[in-house]
């Protein structure tokens, strides 16, 4: 007996070295992908405009100054009794791992948290908007300060992108569109609204914020893993059984909650960043490049890029799905106003000779899906955005869900009208003139009538919805210029209203 206990104390003290190198190695990694997402951020256009930024990397042993509002310098209790006094529904644990963190991000100096805290002007009312709406805490923002610097540009070494830095399988299982023009990972507003859906859902599995936390840098697989080997269910009684860089991830979001809260109280002054509070977002029913808009509107291209990071190629593709554009407040009327002369501006530089806008229609659309081992009525009907009421419905009204079952879903979404739909479609308004010497007299015997001269009729086009000069002068084949002229219009300022009549020939 007394071996087996010398034998047990000796493998202990032979494995501590090991067990502090991994805390050291999780919270370095930490530090590695915070320092990566925010010198990335330094090549925005808001940040490139405050000179006080910095770009350097972290070393403990010279950083570490110890100025009076230094963390060394602040015992264990004040930094626990701070955190304890923060209105929180997620347990803010004090311990060595997050005070370790703290220091980083204060010790290592003003300016990376400053460039944050002006950052969290901008972006924090958006997180707190979505957040409160979905139901999930608001302190949840800072978990954008770990997961990405607030960097919207973010991409890390195993591809998680964005603002909250999901993987492309669960951005979209979220709706987040990922293709060759967008990544609505890198769109703060959608990206938000997905990571709240994804937060609320781990907090459903697991009825603990920190275990939330956790499979959000994870997943729920290996939190799953952790929790079985353990024969725990809290954070940090499955700590050592969690990968090495999720058990510096929950320490990181407390240091986070308790920088971006006490910032003042260790000299650090949030950066005055010109990137503007009052925005708006319109909806784009033309194809545009953000260049048309830049040269239009008379603002930088790159602004445009910074409030719209989600758009890969500077286009946008409005005529082909539900694509939005961010502006400062100031400029929205004036898009709205002057959207279709901004999709005809040197159209042929941006779009080439023989581009031609694709017409989309709304159709309901039937789809199917097989149900899985785990799913359930309300999973599938969150994963579709349509009812469970009208789920069950569109299948039977079944109580029970049977695995392998393939269920039918009705969703509407845009598709190219075809041919076949134009035919059917009314046609468009027209108007003819009739000239002076068209004179038509009638009596009761004969109809007599004036010999035409060899002068052309004038030939109008009622604007109907939708339409734009572009798609005008191909129905008539007519060239773009032609009409200009003809109606006394000015190539890129001028407007096209519902129900003008444009002259054609």
């Amino acid at each position: 007996m007394y071996k087996t206990k010398k034998l047990k104390l000796l493998i202990i003290i032979l494995l501590l070295p090991f067990v502090s190198f991994s805390q050291k190695e999780s919270e370095l990694n930490v530090i590695r992908n915070f320092e990566s997402n925010f010198d990335s951020l330094l090549t925005s256009f808001y940040i490139k405009q405050n000179t006080r930024v910095t770009k350097a990397n972290y070393e403990k042993a010279s950083d570490n100054l110890c100025p009076p509002t230094s963390v060394s310098n602040v015992s264990d209790s004040i930094i626990a009794k701070r955190l304890s006094a923060l209105p929180s529904a997620i347990e803010l644990t004090y311990n060595k791992q997050v005070r370790n963190i703290i220091e980083y991000y204060i010790d290592k100096g003003g300016a990376r948290v400053g460039v944050m805290l002006g950052l969290s002007k901008y972006y924090f009312p958006i997180f707190e908007a979505i957040l409160d709406e979905y139901s999930v805490p608001h302190e949840l923002k800072y978990l954008v300060v770990i997961e990405s610097a607030l960097n919207p540009n973010a991409v890390s070494r195993a591809g998680a992108t964005g603002l909250w830095q999901f993987m492309y399988s669960t951005g979209r299982m979220y709706d987040l569109r990922i293709n060759a023009n967008v990544d609505d990972r890198k769109d703060p507003l959608k990206s938000t609204v997905a990571a709240a859906r994804y937060l609320k859902d781990l907090h459903r599995i697991y009825g603990d914020w920190q275990l939330a936390l956790a499979a959000y840098n994870c997943g729920p697989g290996n939190v799953n893993k952790a929790i079985r080997r353990s024969g725990k269910r809290d954070f940090w009684g499955i700590y050592n059984f969690l990968p090495r860089e999720t058990r510096g991830y929950v320490p990181a979001y407390i240091a986070a909650c308790y920088v971006m809260n006490y910032y003042k109280e260790h000299n650090i002054t949030p950066a005055v960043l010109s990137k503007p509070i009052a925005t708006d977002t319109v909806k784009v029913r033309r194809d545009i490049h953000f260049e048309q808009i830049a040269s239009v509107l008379d603002i930088s291209t790159d602004q445009i890029k910074d409030l719209n990071p989600q758009y890969k190629r500077d286009l946008i593709y409005g005529t082909q799905d539900n694509y939005s554009l961010k502006l400062p407040f100031r400029y929205i009327n004036t898009f709205i106003s002057l959207e279709d002369s901004i999709a005809e501006y040197e159209k042929e530089k941006y779009f080439g000779p023989n581009w031609e806008e694709k017409e989309y229609i709304t159709k309901e659309v039937k789809l199917t899906h097989k149900v899985r081992k785990g799913e359930t009525w309300s999973s599938i009907a969150r994963r579709y955005g349509v009812s469970v009421n009208n789920l069950r419905r569109w299948n039977g009204n079944k109580k029970v869900l049977q695995r392998g079952k393939v269920l039918s879903i009705y969703k509407t979404q845009k598709v190219e009208v075809t041919k076949k739909d134009k035919e059917e479609s009314s046609p468009f308004t027209e108007q003819t003139t009739v000239s002076n010497e068209e004179v038509v007299q009638t009596n009761s015997k004969q109809v007599t009538e004036k010999p035409k001269e060899n002068k052309p009729k004038a030939q109008y086009h009622k604007v109907k919805k939708g339409e734009t000069i572009s798609s005008i002068s191909r129905k008539y084949n007519v060239p773009m210029d032609d009409i200009f002229k003809l109606n006394n219009m000015n190539r890129k300022r001028s407007i096209i209203k519902i129900g003008q009549n444009l002259r054609v020939r």
